[in-house]
């Protein structure tokens, strides 16, 4: 290996640390301005994940825990540092049929993580 090699391996390296700290910086401002926009009695902010070998994906509800329904759900998919944080109006709804809502295999386990952390705050 020469050093030209070594140079572009460590600014690959490090262009994708900028750009993942750049999508958690994304993933921060997101949670900060749904949690103040939804900042009212009877609501609460809970987030999901699944990690998988190529893509994941990332998920906010708002629930209303008196209906025990999804008001606002946000969702990150993709399996690049380039996903972003997007509204998903489709996963509104009753939480009871949520995990039906979900589109992708990703999104379906996230949806599920987030709806147990939802239990076990409500417990």
């Amino acid at each position: 290996m020469n050093w030209q090699t070594a140079a572009v391996l460590v600014a690959a390296f490090a262009a994708a640390g900028l750009l993942s700290y750049r999508q958690h910086l994304g993933y921060q401002r997101a949670v900060n301005r749904v949690a103040t926009e939804e900042n009212r009695a009877g609501v609460l902010l809970v987030t999901g994940r699944a990690k998988g070998r190529l893509r994941g994906a990332v998920v906010l509800l708002v629930l209303d825990r008196r209906r025990n329904e999804v008001v606002r759900a946000l969702a990150m998919e993709g399996a690049s540092v380039f996903a972003t944080i997007r509204e998903r109006p489709d996963l509104r709804g009753p939480a009871a049929a949520l995990a039906s809502r979900a589109t992708s295999k990703p999104l379906r386990r996230a949806v599920s993580d987030a709806l147990t952390m939802a239990r076990r705050l409500t417990a």
